[in-house]
């Protein structure tokens, strides 16, 4: 069926500015950019902290299977690992070999990932009797935000490491559920909490000087 145009309602999904920029104008190869948008999408799907994509995956996937011009198997996964492989080199896409796995894994090169990455590293450096503290503390941050208010975005994932910076762990729990028990599910309406609390002090969870819903709006 041909395309009839958007639908009230499609969903948009957020893609790096510089794709639509210096990096569409260096990348001639469509198929790479095809590959590469595919990707973003694909990860976009991805649930928890470590979101990365795998050459088996994509070489699976039903979009890329239609629109790379070859139906052999071999020829398209040549193709998809030329493109990693290119990718990586434009500094759009990490690659990630580990010990504990044979198979490469591909980040998007964000800050929040190149994060994400130093503590994949950290964590397979450490012996099995020192663990890495902080992986389960930021798992029920994000699960939390998951459970409770939505679908972690990337943007929305950088944001939560950014605070994370900012504030204790939790203060972030604490305001996350704060902000369902008001029915303001949004990470705007969180920052907004830990900003209040930065200024004007917490005591119990809770500001000093206001109280209900209006207070962070």
């Amino acid at each position: 069926m041909a395309f009839q145009g958007f639908i009230k309602g499609v969903r948009y999904i957020p893609v790096p500015a510089p794709i639509f920029g210096d990096l569409l104008a260096e990348i001639q190869d469509i198929t790479e950019l095809k590959i590469v948008l595919r990707i973003i999408r694909l990860l976009h799907n991805k649930r928890g902290l470590e979101r990365y994509i795998t050459l088996d995956e994509l070489v699976a996937d039903r979009i890329l299977a239609s629109g790379i011009s070859t139906s052999n198997v071999e020829t398209r996964k040549t193709e998809i690992f030329r493109a990693l492989k290119a990718s990586v080199k434009r500094k759009i896409l990490i690659r990630v070999d580990r010990e504990t796995n044979p198979t490469a894994t591909y980040f998007l090169n964000t800050e929040f990932e190149r994060q994400t990455i130093d503590k994949i590293k950290q964590s397979e450096t450490q012996s099995d009797h020192e663990p890495w503290e902080a992986k389960e503390d930021r798992a029920n941050i994000y699960s939390l935000y998951e459970q409770n208010i939505g679908i972690l975005t990337p943007i929305v994932a950088e944001k939560i490491g950014e605070a994370e910076q900012k504030y204790p762990v939790e203060w972030i729990e604490q305001a996350i559920s704060e902000a369902v028990s008001l029915n303001s599910r949004s990470w705007r309406y969180i920052s907004r909490i830990l900003e209040r609390w930065e200024i004007e002090g917490k005591e119990d969870g809770k500001s000093r000087k206001h109280t209900g819903k209006a207070r962070y709006i």
